[in-house]
């Protein structure tokens, strides 16, 4: 499985001081962009620039735990749209579909996770490379994209 993100070059950073941004504005405002997902000849990609990126790194990580303790599927609701991913978990796999694009494909649960915690902690270095007042942001440290406890 092929996840990642591309960054909105549209992204205006000063549209949000992000030392002070609250949670709303972190999860859905300061970080947009493209969800890249395939395996093999299914693209599930969803490339419209607007995506919340940190909303999506923190429900990859909700779900993944959710199917790994007693889930049997998992619905991610992008916002704006009536899009959805679906993950559905079948004895030790999950089975990705969405609903914009036909197509599923499966990955073993274990892969799903570390995808999810590495697309999180790939984020988080990127935004805070390249927004540093993330840091400062204690709603922001909260998240705990990379799943460090700092």
């Amino acid at each position: 499985m092929h996840l990642d993100y591309q960054i909105s070059e549209d992204w205006d950073e000063s549209s949000t001081d992000l030392a002070t941004a609250d949670e709303t504005d972190l999860r859905y405002f300061a970080a947009t962009g493209d969800i890249i997902l395939r395996e093999g000849e299914i693209d599930l990609s969803a490339r419209w620039g607007w995506i919340p990126l940190i909303d999506f790194a923190l429900a990859l990580r909700e779900i993944a735990e959710a199917l790994s303790e007693s889930g049997e599927s998992e619905t991610f609701e992008f916002t704006d749209s009536d899009a959805t991913i679906r993950f559905d978990k079948r004895a030790q796999d999950v089975v990705i579909s969405a609903s914009y694009v036909p197509g599923e494909f499966g990955v073993p649960l274990m892969v799903f996770r570390e995808q999810a915690e590495d697309f999180g902690r790939r984020l988080d270095r990127e935004l805070r490379a390249k927004r540093p007042a993330l840091g400062l942001n204690p709603v922001y440290q909260d998240f705990k994209l990379s799943g460090l406890s700092d």
